[in-house]
């Protein structure tokens, strides 16, 4: 009798660590938003050469690396293509991706959003990927230093330079990817369970029932995930996967400058990137302009609808193809022709979206 006592009991001892695992997995909650501030920042502070400004923006800090008091990479990135490249042209895409991050990252960093876990760990997953990209751009960049370093008295636009440089650049290919990722799932977070009808039917009332503030009240985070659309646009079709990165580093009579189309594109980045008072919404309720504003919101929906309808289609489209390589292979599969049929249409929309949001601006500027 005492013997199958003392099994039951064992058995019992045996049971009660299991019993706790189990109870530990399903208690699990997955990964919490509070956290999400947090842990972006210390990914961002934890390389030498990557700074958190003030206001909370990624900044590479090319001014640690010295010699003789002398900051040679700093004063080639300020001074001589295509060094030059990498604030100007790298740096500023990156800071464009990252406008949606840096203006809403605050308003998600909080557990009162009921999010599903799903989601939230999909953040983390992202977050982890955004740290191994920004550690290879980092890394890619003591490099050059390196290398800069050793050619400090001679030739700094020497072939080895130039290949450690063009490492450097196709580097931001996938920090670029793991910034529009962490966007995607932050907007869906943001646009979804902190707003509610971010994307009101206005054609489905009468101007009289028409409110401006709905509008303008969420108009900026549209305008900022709106520079993330023109960014990716711009990337995906001119940027990754090409030969961009070699035509920069190749000295022909001088290092090239990027192109017409990056001043195009930073034409559309500024025209809606613009700020508005507080008050605008009540002032065009009482304006003449009400009915051109109205007209534009419905417009402004649509469109909207639209890039949903298809985002999911275009995203995939990206990860199956490399637009310019496609666009420069005349054999190309007729899969492959249309997945850039797809992403030109998706950038045809995202230009009209644009279009749209400025009209908006201007109306909102003229009343």
């Amino acid at each position: 009798m005492k013997r199958r006592i003392w099994l039951s009991l064992l058995l019992c001892l045996l049971l009660i660590p299991g019993a706790t695992i189990f109870t530990a997995c399903g208690d699990d909650e997955g990964y919490q938003l509070s956290e999400l501030r947090t842990d972006f920042n210390e990914i961002v502070t934890k390389y030498d050469n990557v700074n958190l400004t003030s206001d909370n923006r990624i900044e590479f800090d090319y001014s640690i690396y010295t010699y003789q008091n002398e900051q040679y990479f700093t004063d080639l990135v300020n001074s001589s293509r295509p060094y030059s490249h990498l604030n100007n042209f790298y740096n500023r895409l990156l800071d464009n991706s990252l406008q949606f991050v840096y203006n809403y990252i605050d308003r998600c960093s909080t557990n009162e959003l009921d999010v599903e876990r799903e989601k939230r760990n999909k953040m983390q997953f992202y977050l982890q990927s955004f740290d191994s990209a920004l550690n290879d751009v980092s890394l890619n960049t003591s490099l050059v230093a390196d290398i800069l370093r050793f050619n400090i008295n001679g030739n700094m636009f020497n072939s080895v330079c130039m290949n450690r440089l063009k490492n450097l650049f196709d580097s931001y290919d996938n920090l670029y990817l793991a910034v529009y990722n962490i966007t995607d799932c932050l907007s869906d977070i943001y646009f979804n369970y902190a707003l509610s009808d971010y994307n009101f039917d206005f054609s489905s009332i009468k101007i009289d029932q028409f409110d401006a503030n709905r509008v303008t009240n969420i108009l900026d985070s549209k305008i900022q995930y709106n520079i993330v659309y023109l960014t990716r646009d711009y990337t995906e079709r001119n940027v990754k996967g090409g030969s961009l990165s070699t035509t920069l580093t190749t000295d022909t009579n001088g290092f090239p400058e990027v192109g017409y189309n990056f001043q195009e594109y930073q034409q559309k980045v500024s025209q809606a990137d613009r700020s508005f008072s507080d008050t605008i919404g009540d002032e065009i309720n009482a304006s003449a302009l009400k009915q051109d504003f109205f007209e534009a919101s419905i417009k402004l929906y649509n469109l909207q609808t639209i890039l949903n309808n298809n985002y999911d289609i275009y995203i995939q489209t990206c990860e199956d193809v490399v637009y310019l390589r496609v666009a420069e292979n005349i054999n190309a599969s007729d899969y492959e022709t249309l997945c850039l049929e797809i992403i030109d249409n998706y950038s045809y929309v995202v230009d009209e979206y644009n279009a749209c949001l400025v009209d908006l601006l201007a109306i909102m500027e003229n009343v």
